[in-house]
């Protein structure tokens, strides 16, 4: 990895430095480490940091705690191997979904076991967590990654490519835009386990009552001059706060992930912007053309001017009192546990259709020694049976086959299939570079300042200027 100044905690030091003993010899099969008090003196550290060192010792199989005895090392050789996995689960009950998946796996005896740690986007960034762990040494076997990061932690060596491990086969049982979204500098890093598109959700009741027009496939999509005239009707005709729910009721904030750049930027590339240049070196100019800033203009209209959508939270009215909604697909099949009153509507569409795609899925740790065991636990994860649990969770499969035999999925809603259609005629990679984790950070601020009412070209300038300094200071991420 390259340098970092991410500190190391201290138990993490001294986690290493046992187990560097325990490897070297120096603490033997049965033997007892020093006591909890001796590691405290010897070492001048507090109880709490010598207690977190000895679980984390424990957790990874080196040693075994035994109350009023002590510790004692644990023989390798004859324990079964642990796979540790980060995971962040995004969606309601994905938590409870991998739990059981895991525990399936780990009572089939595959001749070793996997033991996950779920991690907190919300709470503590998901980068500074994995900086921590790959800089400390202890990184996982197997993490999830949001599919716009692979570059980032590719280009940092992090990341064990698959294509020395996985046959062509089992490759081959992917949906191509997946395949496209996990690689980097030709290499394959990343297996979504979830894909992903932007649409419209809709009342259907209050569609109904207004005659509006519901698009039946991606070429009735709405214009954009019909779909602010569908605002206006809802806005003038109903009590509704505003027309449109940005992100399910969430609202926009440049600290909400990757929300901002994921439902911003497909409205550039309608009205023939772009974000980069062919090599993705540079931003100014295209980030900044007039077809860029006109989107965005576009864009916070919708928020400031015509009040059409919101920047608060308001999510408590869906999905039992709102008209429409700009949503993931993951959201309508979360509402079908209220009713089947929500229909699904193709994102409008500009001078040309641009939808995103890309979602979450797991890579492999350069620092793992067990790529074998990690890529048949991956195989499982993607058998056709694991895909139709996580699809219920977060949205829409990831395997060709899933379309065969997952008839239920078109079967839900007549409109269901839009979502396919999407990914399959108009989606679009977002750009893979090392540089998309700072761009679509600051892209984030420029969205929610022009929504607030700022200056569209103003903000698109300074967020061209700061994305091509990073550029020029990364060297334009040259590999070396």
């Amino acid at each position: 990895m390259h340098a970092t100044n991410t500190r190391i905690p201290k138990y993490v030091t001294i986690k290493n430095t046992l187990i560097k003993k325990i490897e070297n010899g120096s603490y033997l099969p049965g033997d007892a480490i020093p006591s909890d008090n001796e590691l405290m003196r010897t070492l001048g550290v507090s109880k709490s940091t010598i207690t977190q060192a000895l679980k984390n010792l424990e957790s990874e199989g080196y040693i075994v705690r035994q109350q009023g005895k002590g510790s004692f090392v644990t023989d390798r050789s004859k324990s079964q191997l642990v796979l540790s996995l980060y995971l962040c689960p995004m969606e309601q009950g994905e938590e409870q979904f991998w739990t059981s998946l895991i525990d399936e796996f780990n009572n089939a005896n595959q001749g070793f076991s996997v033991k996950a740690t779920f991690l907190s986007n919300e709470k503590v960034p998901l980068r500074d967590s994995l900086l921590q762990s790959f800089v400390s040494g202890n990184a996982p076997d197997i993490l999830s990654l949001d599919g716009p990061d692979v570059a980032y932690w590719a280009y940092m060596n992090s990341l064990l490519p698959f294509d020395d491990y996985l046959d062509p086969s089992f490759l081959n049982s992917f949906m191509e835009p997946i395949l496209l979204q996990g690689s980097y500098n030709g290499r394959l890093y990343h297996l979504g386990y979830t894909e992903s598109t932007l649409c419209i959700l809709y009342n259907k009741e209050l569609f109904n009552s207004l005659n509006i027009r519901i698009p039946a496939n991606i070429n009735e999509a709405w214009s954009w001059e019909e779909f602010l005239s569908i605002c206006r009707l809802i806005k003038e005709k109903t009590p509704l706060p505003y027309p449109l729910l940005m992100d399910s009721g969430r609202g926009l904030s440049p600290k909400s992930g990757e929300w901002n750049s994921y439902s911003g930027l497909p409205f550039i590339l309608q009205n023939n912007g772009s974000l980069f240049n062919d090599d993705l070196t540079k931003t100014a100019g295209y980030i900044n053309s007039p077809q860029s800033v006109a989107a965005m203009k576009w864009l916070g209209d919708l928020f400031h001017k015509y009040h059409y959508t919101h920047i608060e939270d308001i999510s408590d009215c869906f999905p039992g009192d709102f008209a429409m909604s700009l949503s993931l697909p993951s959201a309508y099949f979360q509402s079908l546990k209220n009713g089947e009153n929500v229909g699904i509507i193709p994102l409008p569409k500009g001078l040309q259709p641009a939808t995103p795609h890309g979602s979450w899925g797991l890579c492999m740790s350069r620092q793992t020694k067990h790529p074998k065991e990690c890529c048949q636990f991956i195989r499982y994860v993607f058998t056709i049976q694991n895909q139709l649990k996580i699809s219920k969770y977060t949205g829409i499969p990831v395997l060709k086959e899933i379309y065969e035999v997952m008839d239920s999925f078109n079967t839900v809603s007549n409109n269901t299939n839009i979502l396919f259609s999407q990914l399959h005629h108009s989606s679009f990679t977002r750009p893979q570079t090392p540089a998309y984790p700072f761009f679509s950070k600051q892209f984030a601020y420029a969205y929610y300042n022009i929504a607030a009412g700022t200056d569209v070209q103003t903000e698109m300038d300074h967020l061209a200027e700061l994305v091509d300094d990073h550029l020029y200071r990364h060297n334009y991420y040259k590999m070396k």
